[in-house]
C-alpha cells in the first residue's frame, strides 16, 4: 500500500517557514521588491516574511489535513468556482427528458439508443442506458443514488479544503502577530526594531484576514452553492429517468419535473 507522507511534510513546512520568517530570511528580498513597486504606500503593505508565515503556514496545515491526492485538485476546484455557469440547465434537461419520454411511448425504449449517445451529461446518459437495457427501476435508482452520494462526498471534500484554508489563514496571522510582539519586547529602546516588529505583527494579521475572507472562504461558499445546484439537477434526472419506463404521459411528467425548479426558470410549451 502506498504511503502518504504529507503529514510530516506539512508539519515541517509550517514550522520551518515560520522560523525562517522569524530570522527575517527574506528581509533583503522584501526591501528589493519594495523599491521596485510604483508606490511607497503599496510597498509598506508588502512583506515576504509575513506572507511566508500566513501562506506557508496555511499550506503546511493543509498538507497535514489532506492527502496528497486531494491537494492536486486545488487549482481545478478554484477554476471551477471562477468559471461556473451563471445558472443551471434544469429547464433544458426537463425538455430533453420529456422528449425522450415521448419518443419511448411512440416507438419503444430501443428507439432511445441513438439519441442517448448525444446526451452530454454522463450521469443522465448512464441512467438512460440502463433503462434501454431493461434494468429494473429499483436497481437504476440505487445505482444513480449511489453515484450521486459519491459526487456529494467528493464535493464536500473540495469545500472543506477552502473552508479549512480560510480557518488556518487568520490563525497563522495571529502566529505572525505574536512573533512580531515577542521580538519587539526584547528591546524597547530600539525604535527601528520596534517598527519592524510591529510591521510583521500587523501585516500577518492583515494577510490572514484578507486571504481568508477575500479568497478562501468565498470560494468554499461558492463551491457549496454549486454543489447544491448540481445535486438538485441530478435528483431531477433520477426522477426523469425512472419515469420513462413507466410510460407516463409527457405533459404529466413535465409538470412533475417542473416542481424541481423555480417558476421563472421553467420552459413554457413551444419553447
Amino acid at each position: 500500500m502506498k504511503k502518504d507522507f504529507t503529514t510530516g511534510a506539512g508539519i515541517f513546512v509550517s514550522i520551518g517557514l515560520t522560523f525562517a520568517a522569524i530570522f527575517e530570511t527574506f528581509g533583503q528580498l522584501t526591501l528589493t521588491i519594495q523599491g521596485l513597486l510604483p508606490s511607497q504606500r503599496l510597498g509598506i503593505f508588502f512583506d515576504i516574511d509575513s506572507l511566508i508565515i500566513v501562506l506557508g503556514g496555511t499550506t503546511g496545515a493543509l498538507l497535514v489535513n489532506f492527502k496528497s491526492a486531494d491537494m492536486k485538485n486545488f487549482f481545478s476546484l478554484a477554476v471551477q468556482a471562477f468559471t461556473a455557469p451563471a445558472q443551471g440547465d434544469e429547464a433544458e434537461t426537463i425538455k430533453q427528458i420529456v422528449d425522450l419520454s415521448q419518443e419511448a411511448r411512440v416507438n419503444g425504449l430501443l428507439a432511445l439508443e441513438p439519441k442517448i449517445k448525444q446526451i452530454e451529461s454522463d450521469f443522465l446518459r448512464s441512467g438512460l442506458e440502463m433503462v434501454v437495457d431493461g434494468t429494473d427501476t429499483e436497481v437504476i435508482r440505487e445505482n444513480m443514488e449511489n453515484e450521486l452520494a459519491y459526487i456529494q462526498r467528493r464535493h464536500l471534500k473540495g469545500q472543506q479544503f477552502f473552508l479549512q484554508a480560510g480557518a488556518y489563514c487568520p490563525s497563522f496571522g495571529m502566529v505572525g502577530t505574536l512573533v512580531g510582539l515577542v521580538i519587539m519586547m526584547t528591546d524597547l529602546s530600539d525604535i527601528d526594531m520596534i517598527a519592524s516588529s510591529m510591521q510583521v505583527a500587523l501585516l500577518t494579521t492583515f494577510y490572514g484576514s484578507l486571504f481568508a475572507n477575500g479568497i478562501f472562504l468565498p470560494i468554499g461558499g461558492k463551491l457549496s452553492i454549486l454543489s447544491s445546484n448540481e445535486v438538485a439537477l441530478k435528483e431531477l434526472m433520477i426522477e426523469g429517468v425512472l419515469s420513462i419506463p413507466k410510460g407516463e404521459n409527457p405533459k404529466v411528467l413535465k409538470n412533475y419535473l417542473d416542481t424541481f425548479v423555480s417558476p421563472n426558470k421553467r420552459l413554457t410549451d413551444g419553447q
